[in-house]
This record gives C-alpha cells, sequence and structure tokens, in this order.
C-alpha cells in the first residue's frame, strides 16, 4: 500500500481479539488504536469533566453566597426609604419655610437652585450611613443598625421584610 507523506491513516480496531497488529504503529504516518486506547481516552474525558463540573461547583457557591448577601440586604430597604422619605419632608418644609421669607421678588430660577442645592445635601448626607447599612454583612448588626437608625430618627418600625 503507497501512502502520501503528508497524509496519515488512523485504524481503530475494536475487535476482541484484536485485528490489527500493534507493529502498524512503527510505521510512519500510521497510527492504529484499539479498545484499550479507547478506555484511557474516555477515563481522561471523565476526569475532565469531572474537574470541569467541580470548578462549576466553585462558581455557582460563589454566586450563591452574593445573592444570598444581596438578598439579605433588602430587610434595610424600608429602614433607607422610611429615613429618606422622613429626611425629604423635613427638607420641603424648612425650604418652603425659606422661600416664603424670601417673598414673591425671589425669582423661580433662584427657587430651582435653592431647591437642587438642599437635594444635594440631603443625598451628600445619607449616602454614607445608607451604604453603610446595606453593606453590614453580620445580620446582627445589621438589625442592630437599622433598629438604632429607627429609633434615632423616630421611624416606623420595618415591616415587610423580605427575611420575615
Amino acid at each position: 500500500m503507497a501512502m502520501e507523506s503528508h497524509c496519515s491513516l488512523m485504524l481503530f480496531d475494536i475487535a476482541v481479539p484484536r485485528n490489527v497488529d500493534a507493529d502498524v504503529n512503527d510505521l510512519p504516518n500510521v497510527y492504529a488504536f484499539n479498545v484499550d486506547d479507547l478506555k484511557a481516552v474516555v477515563a481522561q474525558n471523565q476526569e475532565s469533566r469531572r474537574q470541569m463540573a467541580m470548578e462549576a461547583e466553585g462558581i455557582l457557591d460563589e454566586e450563591v453566597e452574593a445573592f444570598d448577601l444581596w438578598w439579605r440586604s433588602l430587610e434595610t430597604v424600608s429602614t433607607i426609604s422610611s429615613l429618606r422619605n422622613k429626611i425629604e419632608a423635613i427638607r420641603a418644609q424648612e425650604l418652603e419655610k425659606a422661600l416664603s421669607r424670601l417673598g414673591s421678588e425671589f425669582g423661580e430660577k433662584h427657587q430651582e437652585v435653592i431647591e437642587a442645592l438642599t437635594r444635594g445635601i440631603v443625598n451628600k448626607i445619607l449616602h454614607d450611613p445608607m451604604v453603610q447599612l446595606r453593606a453590614q454583612q453580620d445580620i446582627e448588626a445589621r438589625r442592630h443598625a437599622m433598629q438604632t437608625l429607627q429609633t434615632l430618627f423616630n421611624l416606623e418600625p420595618a415591616s415587610n421584610s423580605p427575611l420575615s
């Protein structure tokens, strides 16, 4: 049998007993594989899949933990919302008083600037406490911080917590 040098021949011998002599591997560009070779490939593929499954489980564990932290942080939403609403009501009330003292000659443009200024101040004051409250991973510490905020600002107790 004549074969071009750039071609190769692969023989798969799945017969028992074997039909292809192992000596054919000594020929250039001829490769013979038997059932034992195929079993080794299957075992290697199974090990590779097992490793990939373990990696996937690790990724899933990390994502479940991240989701759990996010889910638990949702219990802060009602406290944060109550605090923001109370501070916003105070801001609006005080702004209205200040604008009424300034009188009608105070232009609309000036009112818009003062409105934006007071909103900016409120947002900057509330930003860090809200971020810290959401970021608190220890459940008891987070609940204690929420209770402290509710007490300090005389907020309505949190209801409808997703974890209750």
